[in-house]
Order: structure tokens, then sequence, then C-alpha cells
């Protein structure tokens, strides 16, 4: 859930503060582009779920993020990772979660990496950030089969991909077939996949691809390939921004 901090910063009920928390509630609507693909926002921090979020990767204890549904987009952005600078500095994040009540340009935080970025205490800062092409992962790509699946219908999940993907296809017979994208981040395949092994073919939205095979019917276990989407000169180093200064109140924000 949502760190207490930033409903309080909301609940500002008497004399002038109310319209202090007015104006708040306008600049976190208020999100503009850069020229460079960055976007200015806020951040806040929450704890997060006992288990995995709505991108069914684990949370606890790492840099992480959670972002709008629009962000979101049906789980598209599941596994990606922000760049995100604050008046500390700059940290990476993976997208791993929704935030049901967060607005564009809103970012929900771990508590680790807020902390990097601003003063816990605040409990709300200004950022910019930016998806990250191609972050540094540790390891090749891994797949894991959902729970349910079986010789009829298969769904399996894409680890430690990098960027966000745009497809994943499985060899049947001579062609390759297309699976459906859910919103928990695990790709379906309704047409009787069989008992496998299967090979899998992921391409991330910047076209890169990777084709994988020995995924076996093993629901809930990790199956590491030794594939990757792409290689260790083409990562991209974090990139550091200079946060704008603050904007007056009828003055759009600038980068």
């Amino acid at each position: 859930m949502r760190h207490a901090k930033r409903g309080n910063r909301r609940k500002v009920v008497v004399g002038c503060a109310v319209v202090v928390a007015v104006a708040v509630a306008v600049q976190v609507t208020r999100t503009v582009a850069c020229a460079d693909g960055a976007e200015n926002g806020w951040a806040y921090f929450y704890e997060p779920p006992a288990g995995p979020g709505n991108c069914s990767l684990p949370a606890a204890g790492q840099l992480f993020v959670s972002v709008s549904a629009g962000e979101y987009a049906g789980s598209q952005a599941c596994g990606g990772y922000l760049d995100v600078t604050g008046p500390r500095g700059t940290v990476r994040v993976q997208v791993v979660d929704q935030c049901v009540k967060c607005g564009k340009g809103e970012l929900d935080l771990s508590r680790p990496a807020f902390a990097k970025i601003a003063q816990p205490g605040a409990g709300v800062t200004r950022v910019v950030y930016s998806r990250v092409r191609n972050p540094k992962v540790d390891n090749p790509l891994g797949f894991r089969v959902k729970a349910g699946s079986s010789v009829y219908w298969l769904a399996v999940q894409v680890l430690d991909h990098g960027n966000p993907l745009r497809s994943v296809r499985i060899r049947e017979g001579g062609h390759w077939r297309d699976l459906r994208r859910g919103g928990d981040n695990y790709w379906v395949f309704e047409h009787g996949p069989g008992a496998g092994p299967f090979t899998l073919r992921v391409t991330d939205v910047f076209g890169q691809r990777a084709t994988a095979g020995g995924v076996v019917l093993a629901p809930g276990r990790v199956q590491r390939s030794t594939e990757r989407l792409y290689g260790q000169s083409a990562v991209t180093p974090i990139t550091q921004r200079a946060l704008p200064k603050a904007p007056a109140p009828e003055s759009p924000m600038f980068c």
C-alpha cells in the first residue's frame, strides 16, 4: 500500500493550507515530456505487498517502482526499468506493480529507492524520470510456467529481459504462434501447446530478439536459458539529469 505520508499531505483542512493542498494536487497531475523523452513528475514511497504485485514479480528488498494504470498499460511496462532523478541523485528502478491511485507522472517507489533520491521524511518529491533502454541485468532470460498450465493451456512469464516486451511467440510445428499478453505479466497460449519442451521467441519494444528452447511444463520453477536480448556492450549507464527548478503555480513545468 502507498505510504501514509502521501495521504497526510492531502489531508490539510484548515486556513490557507487548504490552498497549498490544492496547489500540490494540481502540480502532481501536470507532467511535461522533456526533449530527450524524459518526463517531470512526483515520487512517493510505499510498502511492498506481502506477495508479488500486479506484474507477478517479487518486490521485497529491491529498488522498484509502481506506475500509474496508463503507464502500466495492461502489464506492458512490467520488467522494464526507469531512471528517476530527485534532489539527492538518480536511482534505477524496475517496474513491478501498478499503482491504481496514481495519475500519469506519479511514481510509487520502494522505500530504499526513494531514500536514494530524497529525504524519506518528506514523503513526496519532484522528479524527472525516463524509460531505460538496455539496462544491465545480471541473468540471462528466464521463464516461469504458471500454475494450472497443461498440455491444453499454457501461460509463461519471461524474466530478466531488461526492456519492456513487444511479443512472445511459441514454435508449433513449422510455425511461430503468438502468445497473448495477460494483465498479470504472463503470456498465454490457449490452443493446446502439448507436453513440450517448448521453444519461445522473445522480442522487446526495440526489436531485439532472442530464441530459447528446452522450456518444460514445470509450473512455478524458474528455468534459465543462456540467451539475452542484448550484450553487455549495449548496456546503458544510469542517466544523471538535472532536476528542474520548481515552477510558479501558473507556469508549466520545464526540463
